[in-house]
C-alpha cells in the first residue's frame, strides 16, 4: 500500500512535468510514475468502487484544512479551485513562491515534444545495456540522493523532501534520476551515470534521456557523472554535467537500436 507521502512523493514529477495539474488528471496520470501494488488496486467500499490509490489521491485534498498548502515535496495545492489544483513552486522555504502563467506556459512548451507527453514514452530494460540497475549504477544514484539531501540540508533543511529518487521505481520514463533544488530553490533534474572507471569514461544515454536534456537545454538540467566508485564504501567523485554542456562538449554515437517486429 503506498501512503499518502509516497503519493505525493510521485505527484511531484507530475507537477514539474505540467507546471500545475489539477486533481482529476493526477488521478488518471499516477500509473505513469507510481506501479500499483495489489492493495492500491482493491476497491474502495466507500467511494463507488473506485481504486483505493485513487482514494488515497483524493484524500490528499480532503485531508487538507488550508485552502492553499505548501506541500514538503515541492508544490503547492490550492482547493479554491474544482477540482483541485497541484502547482509548481521554486524558491527556498523563507521565500517560496508559486510559478507564475509566464512560467508555467514555458515549462509546457518545453516538454511539449518530451516522449511522456506524446505518449511515446517506454520503459526499457536497461539491464541489457548499461550500469543503472546493476548493483553499481544503483549505488551511484544513492550515493548521488544522499550527496543531494546534505547539500540541500546546509541550504534550506526545510526543503530536504524535495530531493526525490524518481528513478528507482519509474527508472528511464521521464528522462532523469532525481528531482532536486539549486541554492535558489529552482528545481534541478538529476541523471546520474556511474563507474569504477575515471572521469573520461564513456557512458551510455537512452533516446528520452537525450531528448529530456535537448528539451531541457536552458532548464537546470544535469548529468552527475559519478567515477572512481568504490562499491566498498559506496563512494566516489562526482562530475557535474549541464545540458549544455553536454550537447556542446560530447559526442553521441547511436550503437543500439530497440528492434520490433514488424506488424
Amino acid at each position: 500500500m503506498h501512503s499518502e507521502g509516497e503519493i505525493r512523493k510521485a505527484i511531484k514529477p507530475l507537477v514539474e512535468l505540467y507546471g500545475e495539474i489539477n486533481m482529476s488528471d493526477v488521478k488518471k496520470k499516477i500509473s505513469d510514475v507510481l506501479d500499483f501494488d495489489a492493495d492500491d488496486i482493491k476497491k474502495s467500499k466507500t467511494r463507488n468502487g473506485e481504486m483505493r490509490i485513487i482514494q488515497r489521491i483524493g484524500n490528499i485534498s480532503s485531508h487538507q484544512i488550508e485552502l492553499v498548502k505548501v506541500y514538503p515535496e515541492g508544490f503547492v495545492l490550492d482547493k479554491r479551485k474544482h477540482p483541485a489544483v497541484f502547482k509548481s513552486i521554486t524558491g527556498l522555504t523563507k521565500n517560496i513562491r508559486i510559478k507564475t502563467k509566464q512560467e508555467i506556459v514555458k515549462t509546457r512548451k518545453i516538454n511539449r515534444n518530451h516522449s511522456l507527453n506524446n505518449k511515446k514514452y517506454v520503459k526499457l530494460d536497461w539491464n541489457m545495456l548499461n550500469e543503472r540497475k546493476t548493483t553499481l549504477g544503483v549505488n551511484g544514484e544513492m550515493f548521488v540522493f544522499q550527496t543531494e539531501i546534505e547539500r540541500v540540508k546546509k541550504i534550506d533543511a526545510q526543503a530536504v523532501d524535495r530531493v526525490i529518487h524518481l528513478s528507482a521505481t519509474q527508472g528511464d520514463g521521464f528522462g532523469y534520476d532525481i528531482l532536486s533544488i539549486n541554492n535558489l530553490g529552482e528545481t534541478i533534474f538529476i541523471e546520474v551515470k556511474t563507474t569504477k572507471g575515471d572521469i573520461n569514461s564513456p557512458f551510455y544515454m537512452s533516446v528520452n534521456e537525450k531528448n529530456f536534456f535537448k528539451a531541457n537545454i536552458n532548464n537546470n538540467a544535469y548529468i552527475y557523472r559519478v567515477y572512481n566508485f568504490k562499491e566498498d564504501n559506496r563512494h566516489g567523485d562526482i562530475c557535474i554535467i549541464s545540458a549544455k554542456e553536454l550537447f556542446k562538449k560530447y559526442r553521441f554515437d547511436p550503437i543500439t537500436f530497440l528492434v520490433y517486429k514488424k506488424k
